[in-house]
């Protein structure tokens, strides 16, 4: 059973969104997903030794606006 709360919660916005993507598609636009999903790209290795070299007890999240220093990075 699927409480009131949860029925009246909205969509997500990605959620809002997909149709319009699809669509896209359909029309033989190619799209470029930037939201969920499994990545069709290998990951660098850079990143898997990174993984592999991690040490922390305790993995945290970013700030919701993005990593400031990656975010100038992506500016450049």
């Amino acid at each position: 059973m699927i409480l009131e709360k949860g029925k009246n919660t909205p969509k997500s916005s990605i959620r809002k969104l997909i149709h319009y993507a699809d669509k896209a598609k359909s029309d033989g636009v190619q799209v470029y997903h930037l939201d969920i999903g499994q990545p069709d790209i290998k990951t660098p290795q850079v990143i898997l030794d990174a993984i592999h070299n991690f040490n922390e007890d305790i993995i945290t999240y970013s700030l919701s606006q993005g990593i400031p220093e990656l975010r100038r990075a992506v500016c450049l």
